[in-house]
């Protein structure tokens, strides 16, 4: 390794599947945030990761094309994106370059990834930090990790939350101080419901009766729908102004606190839209890892016939289990599909799969999927390395991949979600 004060010379080669540009030193990766390909930098090297190295550029020696005005002054230092110093085209290309990359490392042909679909760069769930420093008389902070650190960036604008959860982030600041000891931590997870704001604050310990009365006025003043506190003891319900839920097709499911949401509306719009689509009257339906029946009860109101889901979860499970029966031709059941897929003989009965996993994949299931006679699999995934994995099992088990759609749910951050459909 270079001595710490030493500094090379590299050319930025491509944008990874963190974000960074790649150069290359000795034959290894460097891994330089915030730059574009073409750019000849002088940097530093830091510590191991990923295979290579981190780098952290010294001087810029000579700047490639693609690269834009950040709308957002805490770029470059908060953990939530990771790209917007990324023009338009350099932008769609570094999104689609790894799920590219992903589908050829196991000899998919790319040519299946449609064109990029693009959403409006809002989202509807946040999970933030909350601080209370030491000393008494600094205010409380609240935000987004730095990238790969553990500073917290104190969030006063975010272009990609919704304005009413960053109205919120503004208010919940100012009562950081009733909440925690000096010193103490916890973190916030914000939703926006059907029914309004819901706020899931985690914390080590439960709150005392000063934080339960400032939570109940902070829920008053902001017209929040539920706040909970949970902690490794135990979990509370500290006010429920309104019982939270969320729509699916026409039906009021609830929604449990900290439960699975696809983070942008307009995004899940365009998922149920594709699923819909791939499984046309194709009926009965298995929906896999249902989550609160997104997809479930989107095809259930599409065309009439079987639709059975089934979720992991407890609490989404029971969520599921409540709002299922007025539903005709919908059923519902628990079932921890990491560790026990449906068998082969059991996927026969259906004649359509939706599946969709959670970062890691469904590597059982695709195992199992392809040793089932089923005419179509409809994937979403929001990872395109583990999908491209189990793309290749059912490919290997005789499925065809017929089209990727990447979806942009995850503005300006490396992440893509993705809805693939497989055919026999």
């Amino acid at each position: 390794m270079a001595a710490s004060n030493e500094l090379i010379e590299l050319l930025v080669e491509r944008i990874g599947g963190d974000g960074d540009g790649i150069a290359h030193w000795r034959s290894e990766p460097v891994y330089l945030p915030f730059t574009v390909p073409g750019d000849r930098v002088r940097a530093a090297l830091g510590p191991r990761r990923g295979g290579g190295y981190e780098g952290r550029v010294v001087e810029m020696l000579a700047a490639g094309n693609g690269r834009a005005a950040p709308p957002c002054r805490h770029f470059a230092r908060c953990g939530g994106c990771a790209l917007q110093h990324l023009d338009p085209i350099t932008y769609r290309n570094a999104k689609l370059q790894g799920l590219r990359t992903a589908l050829a490392r196991f000899r998919i042909d790319p040519d299946t990834v449609q064109p990029l679909r693009c959403v409006a760069a809002v989202r509807r769930r946040a999970r933030l930090a909350l601080i209370r420093p030491r000393d008494p008389r600094q205010p409380g902070i609240i935000g987004f990790r730095e990238r790969f650190r553990h500073a917290l960036v104190d969030l006063d604008e975010c272009p990609i939350l919704e304005r009413p959860l960053l109205a919120l982030v503004n208010v919940l600041r100012g009562y950081i101080a009733q909440l925690l000891p000096p010193g103490g931590s916890a973190e916030a997870h914000l939703t926006r419901t059907d029914s309004g704001i819901d706020l899931l604050l985690t914390a080590a310990l439960m709150p005392g009766l000063d934080a339960l009365e400032a939570l109940a006025s902070l829920a008053a003043a902001q017209d929040l729908a539920r706040i909970v506190w949970r902690s490794p003891a135990s979990e509370i319900l500290v006010v429920e102004r309104r019982r939270v839920r969320m729509m699916r097709a026409g039906v009021a499911v609830c929604f449990p606190p900290g439960a699975f949401l696809q983070a942008s509306e307009s995004a899940e719009a365009l998922l149920v839209a594709e699923v819909i689509a791939a499984v046309g009257t194709r009926r009965p339906v298995l929906d896999l890892y249902a989550g609160l029946g997104t997809f479930g009860f989107a095809l259930a109101a599409a065309e009439i016939g079987v639709v059975h889901m089934a979720e992991g979860d407890q609490p989404t499970f029971q969520a599921l289990a409540q709002a299922a029966p007025g539903v005709k031709g919908v059923s519902v059941e628990r079932r921890d599909l990491a560790r026990d897929p449906m068998p082969p003989e059991t996927l026969a009965k259906y004649t359509a799969v939706v599946l969709d996993p959670p970062r890691s994949g469904a590597p059982r299931m695709a195992e199992a999927l392809a040793r089932a006679p089923i005419d179509t699999v409809v994937s979403v995934s929001c990872n395109p390395a583990s999908f491209a994995r189990d793309a290749g099992r059912l490919v290997g088990g005789g499925y065809r991949l017929e089209r990727v759609v990447p979806i942009d749910q995850f503005v300006w951050s490396p992440h893509l979600e993705l809805v693939a459909v497989f055919r026999r």
